[in-house]
Parts: C-alpha cells; sequence; structure tokens
C-alpha cells in the first residue's frame, strides 16, 4: 500500500513544513529523488502517553510552589492578601512612582 502523498526532494528543501503537515495527516509521506530513490517519512513512535491537561496543570502547580518555597527560603515576604495595592503596582509599572 502506498502512502497517499508523494513529494519531489525539491519539495523537501523548499516545503519542509508542508510535508510534515502531510506526515502528520495521513502518518507517513514518500520522497522521490530524480534518481530514482524513495524514502517514506513517518513519525516515531516515542512511547511516551501524551499528557492530560489535569497533569499539566498540577505539574505547573508543584513547580510553582516549589518556586516559591525557594523565594521564601531566600527572603522574600510575600505581601499579606490586605497589604497589596494594585493601583500603587500600576503606577510603579507606568514609572509614575
Amino acid at each position: 500500500m502506498s502512502p497517499p502523498v508523494t513529494f519531489t526532494l525539491r519539495d523537501l528543501n523548499r516545503q519542509p513544513a508542508k510535508i510534515l503537515a502531510a506526515v502528520r495527516k495521513y502518518g507517513r509521506a514518500e520522497v522521490k529523488t530524480r534518481s530514482g530513490e524513495v524514502f517514506t517519512i513517518a513519525p516515531k513512535k516515542t512511547g511516551k502517553k501524551a499528557l492530560t491537561q489535569k497533569q499539566i496543570g498540577d505539574d505547573f502547580a508543584r513547580v510553582s510552589a516549589e518556586r516559591l518555597q525557594r523565594m521564601i527560603d531566600a527572603g522574600f515576604v510575600p505581601p499579606k492578601p490586605g497589604e497589596w495595592d494594585a493601583e500603587r503596582f500600576n503606577r510603579i509599572i507606568a514609572g509614575e512612582e
């Protein structure tokens, strides 16, 4: 069974994104040279499962908590909820204060 798309070596040189898009869509693609050689491009199976959104969120929360703890260990004192002044912060960012 031949793949649904075949490209030339010139296509590979000038439009690699187009070939990779076809590989993603069809699973593989062929590239033919002028001498008649045919090469097949297919994605490599890594065995890794894609992370779910929950896993990504959990990883981000864990890394953020670790970073905050390192900052506190280094002497950072986070502001208390009642002490935060968003308007003053915006003026400082704008260079007005």
